[in-house]
């Protein structure tokens, strides 16, 4: 609605098989917690940057995770020829390394992200279990309760807030090598 929006965060490039990039984020984020369609337009910056107006089109959604029957809250957005930078740099992060890293309790990561920007922590547990708190629509509509399992928790009071999600989450190293996908916190 034009009272309220919602925005989140495009989070890093990757490829598909056939060498094609898209933008990983979040299902939340990118297709509007299972609603969206596919071709869907995807727009950058967020509604909530646009007073709740869409703004470039940058990608079309392209496949997305169904929450609640995967254990992931994440879609890929195929992206449109021209439309940003296409070498994966992530502001204040970097090209993040082509290869992922295990986590690790004690291993020092960092993310960049829409409303809190760069921050940093390390992982407090693995394979933890998390119920999330949805709303169907962007502040309003039913709400609903996903759990997740094998999931990573950040010892950070201030690692993310509202609008990070979406964020890649990396080793805090030279490399950056990924190491999750930000979407949910919490205190």
């Amino acid at each position: 609605s034009r009272a309220f929006c919602c925005s989140g965060t495009l989070g890093s490039l990757v490829r598909d098989g056939s060498g094609g990039l898209h933008i990983l984020s979040n299902n939340h984020v990118l297709a509007r917690k299972n609603q969206g369609t596919l071709g869907e337009d995807v727009s950058q910056p967020g509604l909530i940057d646009n007073s709740c107006a869409v703004s470039e089109v940058v990608a079309d959604l392209s496949a997305f995770a169904p929450l609640g029957s995967s254990n992931v809250d994440a879609a890929i957005a195929a992206l449109r020829d021209g439309a940003m930078r296409t070498d994966g740099n992530i502001l204040d992060i970097g090209v993040p390394s082509g290869t992922t890293l295990a986590p690790a309790v004690g291993l020092a990561v960092a993310k960049s992200g829409r409303t809190t920007g760069y921050t940093s922590g390390s992982i407090g547990a693995v394979n933890a279990s998390v119920n999330v708190q949805y709303q169907q629509g962007c502040g309003n509509g039913r709400k609903f309760v996903v759990n997740y399992t094998n999931q990573i928790v950040i010892n950070s009071g201030t690692f993310s807030a509202g609008g990070d999600s979406g964020s890649l989450i990396v080793a805090d190293n030279v490399s950056r090598n990924p190491v999750g996908l930000l979407f949910a916190g919490s205190s």
